[in-house]
């Protein structure tokens, strides 16, 4: 449950983020920022332009699919259909996407039985530079804008080193803030979902299905989960904005 100090540290970093946005687009208003067919803020800015987001998950080999998901249309007449619980396969490897409004800049998976510790982080940093260099050339020169969470590995003493060596910003991230977090919110909801039901023999043929669909989503799949930022701290200050008033 958010404390009340959580919840003024949302609205206040949430008010900046907005603020800083309106800064770029030279607007007086954040309502002016940019309103999209339906309603959706739209970002015109550089926080966008080098804003890079990064999350980890878990993915196992054996995804049983979602009640929802295994749900078939049925007559009432039709016989009952047997079905047997699948259980999640136990085998499962740690996935850290990282991804632009372009799509995924690299994709990184931990092995069974190792951890992710201040060392392995930075260098998946270090594979993210350089998959940056290949992929969005320019982006290093104009500097990275980096979103990821308060976790023990992103704030330890060596991983803001590396950060201050490259001079790579970090978006302010609340803490306890899944809803502001692209990843979470957009993205590993709908992998989800693609891998339920699926089964893996080995983890190299996990991987392969991955990138499969990473590579598959529409431009405008990332696109809308990045611009999506805005409407979310707007929601998040007019939920929580009470707090900074007191």
């Amino acid at each position: 449950m958010l404390t009340e100090d959580h919840k003024l540290q949302r609205v206040e970093i949430s008010q900046r983020l907005l603020q800083r946005c309106q800064q770029d687009n030279g607007d007086e208003d954040t309502t002016h920022i940019g309103v999209g067919p339906g309603g959706d803020f739209q970002a015109n800015n550089n926080v966008f332009d080098n804003l890079i987001t990064g999350d980890k998950t878990w993915v196992h080999l054996n995804t049983p699919e979602t009640k929802r998901d295994s749900m078939t249309w049925k007559h009432p007449s039709s016989p009952v259909t047997k079905k047997f619980k699948v259980q999640r396969s136990a085998a499962k490897v740690i996935a850290t996407v990282f991804w632009d409004e372009k799509g995924v800049i690299l994709l990184d998976i931990l092995p069974q039985g190792q951890c992710i510790n201040a060392a392995r982080y930075c260098s998946t940093l270090d594979r993210l530079k350089e998959a940056i260099r290949r992929k969005r050339p320019g982006l290093l020169r104009r500097g990275v804008v980096l979103q990821h969470d308060n976790a023990t590995p992103h704030s330890a003493n060596l991983t803001q080193q590396w950060l201050q060596r490259y001079g790579w910003e970090i978006l302010p991230h609340p803490a306890h803030s899944p809803d502001l977090a692209p990843s979470d919110f957009h993205l590993f909801g709908p992998l989800k979902r693609h891998l339920g039901g699926m089964a893996f023999e080995t983890e190299d043929d996990l991987i392969s299905e991955l990138r499969n669909w990473f590579d598959n989503l529409d431009v405008d799949f990332f696109r809308v989960g990045i611009n999506s930022l805005l409407s979310r701290w707007q929601k998040c200050i007019d939920l929580h904005g009470d707090y900074v008033e007191k």
